[in-house]
């Protein structure tokens, strides 16, 4: 060995300790905050709103075991518990974690407190224990709706705000000479496009919630134009994309497919559109989206807008006959962007689902046996609960509205349906019971398996949490219950990441969305209520790996919209998650199985 070899390994062996001393240093400096909080949504990871107070109560720190922690009031800063974390470490397989729980669930006073670990010199943003702790979630997600309107004056007393926008009548792909007034709707993202599929899926969203928990609901909740006008504030905000829906239906019954333009332009404010807007083709998937949540509205605003529900009523039935008249998919193969068109597709191989969910609706508002009949026939066909809900697939709110039934109506086939019932039961039990195996395998109890992190994650956590509470309402199973908190304590701040990744909400809220809006108007304070996209390990902007670990593939970033973007699709089932955990009532359909 020559001498300077032996100088080198002397120089490493010198220097290699000191450099492993100064890797732990940052190492803890990076995780560990110092006293006064900063860098605790690295270490100390709570629900940033806070907890119910006869809920389970856990927080986590991440990476370090701690020997004890305490829990202050945050105003007199008195120790009211003291606790020992769980000495079993969780380790979080998505994102790599080694985590461990802290539970004060026997903390039940209403009060706002903060969570202290002496030995890490790490306290934790404030929060609140409650009732009412999650109203804000569920009043500002619905209220988020309002500031996608398009075709309106936003205009209700805060900085979020802009002239009307796309006003002019849009042109038909197929025919530019003709056109159409399709104004109203949601702008469907970070854009100003329009789709029925997300559409309709997120105005069901808020509608159900109302119907399952109508006494969290009220007029003039959501500081909306129509407030005060004696219908609650939620289904004047559902009736805003009715109204819409109503616009983009044929003579025949069918229902074209989406507004927007045909390739992506740069950034502008709503009120700023200068590209031609186009009114695309019909879909079935489209017409039996359109179908049924016509049918649901039309239903839930009979008592409060009696002419809308008449043409809601008359919108789903022509929509049916025009399905009917026209059993296989439209167009064949499903909804495809014409060559020479970006954007948002939202196309679907098979529209089996749309057509069940549309058929129970339909029975709903009726009462007519041909609706029901179809829905017994099909039900099978289609499969499942297997998965959650999205534009993609619909049969859940299929499932669950027919499950609403029950006691079953005289006159119609009882045996039959007792049946489906059960069938039906049967299966939602099995797919819930394996989210609950997922959520005992991940330390931060999310939901998501490694391979689910992909666009849209957030919304597949609180599609999940959607399905969790459903059954817990047929069920009365508390173990639904709490996985489905879970879930959303996971998107209010309980997470790797510490942050809440719904704008405006939460001590550390996420940033910097992609949302044109609010990105050239309120850089540092977005619109709030809108649920980020989330962690996405397999879309990368410019090939960039943000992480190793798919839980981990995120960042506050607002131009890298495969992670960062906002949907009315993504956002909408956390409002029915949070609805149904901010509402006072009794949360069961049912208690009879």
């Amino acid at each position: 060995m020559k001498f300077q070899d032996k100088k080198n390994i002397l120089r490493w062996s010198v220097l290699l300790p000191v450099i492993l001393l100064i890797s732990v240093f940052y190492f803890f400096r990076t995780n560990v905050s110092s006293a006064g909080g900063n860098n605790k949504q690295d270490t100390l990871l709570i629900d940033q709103l806070g907890y119910r107070p006869y809920d389970v109560k856990i927080a986590f720190v991440r990476a370090v075991n701690p020997d004890s922690f305490v829990v202050k009031d945050a105003a007199t800063n008195e120790i009211v518990f003291k606790g020992k974390p769980n000495n079993k470490i969780e380790f979080d397989r998505t994102t790599g974690d080694n985590l461990y729980p802290l539970n004060f669930s026997f903390l039940t006073r209403p009060g706002v407190y903060k969570i202290s670990v002496p030995a890490l010199s790490v306290t934790s943003y404030q929060f609140s224990i409650g009732n009412n702790v999650y109203n804000e979630c569920a009043e500002k997600t619905i209220q988020s709706y309002y500031y996608q309107r398009c075709g309106a004056e936003i205009s209700n007393g805060t900085k979020w705000a802009h002239p009307a926008c796309h006003l002019k009548n849009a042109k038909f792909l197929d025919n530019p000479s003709k056109e159409m007034n399709t104004k109203g709707g949601w702008h469907d993202a970070g854009d100003y496009n329009k789709f029925v599929p997300t559409t309709a899926v997120s105005a069901a969203f808020l509608l159900y919630a109302y119907e399952d928990f109508p006494d969290f609901f009220y007029d003039g909740q959501l500081n909306i134009p129509e407030s005060h006008n004696s219908i609650p504030d939620v289904l004047d905000e559902a009736s805003w994309a009715l109204e819409w829906l109503l616009n983009m239906q044929r003579d025949d019954g069918a229902i074209y497919h989406k507004v927007s333009i045909k390739n992506w332009s740069d950034e502008h404010l709503p009120d700023k559109e200068t590209d031609e807007q186009y009114i695309f083709g019909i879909s079935s998937t489209s017409t039996a989206d359109a179908a049924a949540v016509a049918a649901l509205g039309a239903r839930l605003l009979e008592k409060y807008n009696k002419p809308l529900s008449v043409r809601l009523l008359k919108c789903a039935v022509d929509a049916w006959r025009f399905l009917q008249s026209n059993p296989e998919i439209i167009p064949q193969g499903g909804f495809k962007n014409p060559a020479g068109v970006e954007g948002g597709e939202y196309g679907d191989e098979n529209d089996f689902d749309e057509r069940l969910w549309a058929s129970i609706e339909l029975f709903r508002l009726t009462g007519s046996e041909e609706y029901i009949n179809y829905f017994l026939s099909n039900y099978q066909k289609v499969g499942g609960p297997n998965y959650t809900v999205s534009w993609k697939n619909t049969a859940n709110f299929a499932y669950y509205s027919f499950l609403k039934l029950y006691p079953f109506p005289k006159g119609i086939d009882q045996q039959n349906n007792i049946k489906a019932r059960a069938a039906i039961l049967s299966n939602m039990n099995t797919y819930c019971n394996q989210l609950l195996e997922r959520i005992e395998l991940g330390g931060y109890r999310c939901v998501l398996n490694n391979d689910e992190y992909y666009w849209g994650s957030n919304s597949v956590v609180a599609g999940y949490a959607y399905d969790l509470t459903n059954l817990y309402r047929v069920t009365d199973q508390r173990k639904y219950f709490d996985a489905a908190l879970d879930q959303l304590h996971y998107l209010l701040g309980r997470n790797t990441f510490g942050i809440s990744f719904i704008t405006g909400i939460g001590a550390a809220p996420v940033k910097h969305p992609y949302h044109q809006f609010s990105m050239l108007k309120y850089h540092d304070n977005p619109v709030p209520g809108l649920l980020v996209a989330g962690p996405n390990s397999y879309s990368r902007l410019n090939g960039k790996i943000i992480s190793q670990m798919p839980g981990k593939c995120y960042e506050d970033f607002e131009k890298n919209y495969f992670v960062n973007e906002v949907a009315i699709n993504y956002t909408a089932p956390l409002v029915y998650v949070a609805s149904f955990f901010s509402q006072p009532l009794d949360n069961s359909i049912s208690k009879k199985k």
